[in-house]
């Protein structure tokens, strides 16, 4: 099979093998937050399941403003017996800031004992957008 790809098709290859084993071997993510991401790109569901698991006054409410396609764990991590999930999520529609269409908002998630304690906008990729 390696003598019929050139190249750039067993970089790609490899690349694909790593990511593969690295997702693997990588950090487990709770079934609350895998309740969220498969919820994530219906901004009614989201809000419901953000109540369910969000803190009061935890998670703000400009998360479900925009409609935004399933989110993307880029890194978790445990400090103080809180996991951290990193996401990054692409806002595909926004009546209330149409210049965030196409943006990729980063956040984060603290979560303890299967609820959202702790919440923080990274900001959206390249450039600042507000809702």
């Amino acid at each position: 099979m390696a003598k019929f790809l050139g190249r750039k098709g067993k970089i790609l290859l490899l690349l694909l093998l790593a990511s593969g084993t690295l997702g693997f071997f990588g950090g487990k993510v709770s079934p609350e937050m895998k309740e969220v991401i498969k919820h994530f790109s219906n901004r009614a569901q989201l809000e419901t399941v953000l109540q369910k698991y969000g803190e009061p006054g935890v998670v703000p409410k400009e998360l479900t403003v925009c409609d935004m396609a399933k989110p993307v764990i880029s890194k978790s991590e445990e400090k103080g017996g809180i996991t951290y999930y990193t996401l990054e999520s692409r806002v595909e529609k926004c009546e209330q800031s149409p210049a965030a269409v196409g943006t990729v908002r980063i956040f984060q998630m603290g979560w303890k004992n299967g609820k959202i304690v702790e919440f923080r906008w990274g900001g959206p990729k390249g450039g600042k957008v507000e809702y």
